[in-house]
């Protein structure tokens, strides 16, 4: 403001001291002014010039001001339809949520991630027709087929078409593209397929890039082994698979078991007898006893004092103090026989087949009552248990040779059931 009145003031001065004249000739006239007047004028007229051009330009800015305008609101709107149709998806609500996303797709930036989304959503209301069409409306550009084939992934895993999904896979790791989220929609297509050995490459793949967590990375590879063993039809490529193994693998207690059960199947009996013997020196466990007893190379005398070793390493194991019932049975030891089984038929999970044996054993040893007993509460056991584990009785061969005979549980309380009765007719 002191700026404004200071120069008012020069000015003034100025011009008060300014007597000079300005002739404007345009004949037949002359306009005599004063140069005060005449920079007014000419102030004047330059500042109504500029005023004129600068409203032609803004009138002639204006429609591509409105077009601008326009654009902006289309776009604003486009992207809040996108953003309030991501957040329906994530709500669950997919119907809103492909409305909204075919709003947004008439921005053309915004066509792709809007036609994923409504893509994505119909997938989720289980329309594959109207989701193949979104798919289908995705530009084949290069920054659009990674996206269109991770997508055309998940849903064929979803759909279980496991074949489908490994060929959308294949291209996309064609293209160079091997990140994780890709390997592990390659691990779900594999296990859709039962393609074992592509399990087991994945999952120690993304386990070392810590891309699972360590307990599923290990029972992936753990199924994917055991299935792999199942499979083998000869005895030397059991072995020869088994011992390619990583030492970590090796140890798990669930490749052990599959890798012994592969060797009896096939006839390596004495790799799984060297098998066996190795595990459970160190951990106990059921299925190696049960695959233990069953190979047939060893007579039940020699079994029994294996499993006498093994009793002062694991006294508690009620497994074991079956098994060594039987034995003991077997070779006519029927004191201890008894003492074992009585110590097994304590234990819930052993409860069942223990009094069967020790049914089995009164009856040899003409104890009708007892026998009786043990069979109704075998009976009531197998009957009363929750799960469809098959009962264990025994036989024993000319050679004295322990073997086991499994049946289904509905059916061995029949039979227990009937011997009970015949042994109370005894």
């Amino acid at each position: 403001m002191v700026l404004t009145v200071s120069a008012a003031v020069g000015l003034a001065l100025l011009m008060r001291f300014n007597h000079g004249n300005v002739a404007v000739l345009w004949p037949p006239w002359r306009i005599d002014l004063s140069v005060n007047l005449a920079l007014v004028i000419v102030l004047a007229s330059f500042v109504a010039i500029h005023l004129l051009l600068l409203a032609i330009g803004k009138a002639l800015e204006l429609p591509l001001k409105v077009r601008q305008y326009r654009e902006g609101k289309a776009r604003d709107t486009g992207v809040a339809a996108l953003r309030d149709a991501l957040v329906a998806l994530f709500e669950g609500r997919f119907g809103r949520a492909e409305r909204l996303a075919q709003q947004a797709r008439e921005q053309a930036d915004l066509a792709l991630p809007a036609a994923l989304i409504a893509a994505r959503a119909a997938h989720r209301m289980r329309e594959p027709a109207r989701r193949d069409r979104w798919l289908e409306a995705i530009e084949t550009q290069a920054s659009s087929d990674q996206v269109k084939r991770v997508s055309e992934a998940e849903f064929a895993i979803d759909d279980g078409r496991p074949l489908d999904a490994v060929q959308s896979i294949a291209g996309l790791q064609h293209g160079g593209v091997r990140h994780i989220h890709s390997l592990r929609l390659a691990l779900k297509a594999a296990e859709q397929a039962q393609d074992w050995p592509r399990v087991l490459q994945l999952a120690r793949q993304l386990g070392k890039r810590d891309a699972l967590h360590p307990t599923a990375s290990r029972g992936l590879r753990v199924r994917a082994i055991r299935h792999q063993l199942s499979a083998l039809p000869q005895a030397d490529a059991v072995e020869r698979f088994f011992n390619q193994l990583p030492p970590d693998e090796q140890s798990e207690p669930e490749v052990v078991e599959a890798a012994a059960a592969a060797m009896v199947r096939t006839g390596a009996s004495k790799a799984a007898w060297k098998l066996i013997e190795q595990a459970l020196g160190q951990r106990w466990s059921n299925t190696l006893a049960r695959l233990f007893m069953e190979l047939p190379m060893l007579v039940s005398r020699d079994k029994l004092m294996r499993a006498e070793r093994w009793m002062e390493r694991f006294p508690e194991e009620p497994e074991l103090q079956l098994i060594l019932g039987e034995l003991c049975m077997v070779e006519a030891l029927w004191g201890k026989a008894e003492a074992f089984l009585k110590k097994a038929a304590q234990s819930p999970p052993t409860a069942a087949s223990a009094h069967l044996q020790l049914a089995i054993l009164n009856e040899r040893l003409e104890r009708p009552a007892r026998s009786a007993e043990h069979y109704r509460k075998s009976a009531l056991l197998f009957s009363g248990s929750s799960d469809a584990a098959p009962a264990i009785h025994l036989e024993t061969s000319p050679g004295d040779e322990l073997s086991l005979v499994r049946g289904e549980k509905q059916g061995r309380v029949g039979d227990v059931a009937r011997l009970g009765e015949a042994s109370q007719g005894n």
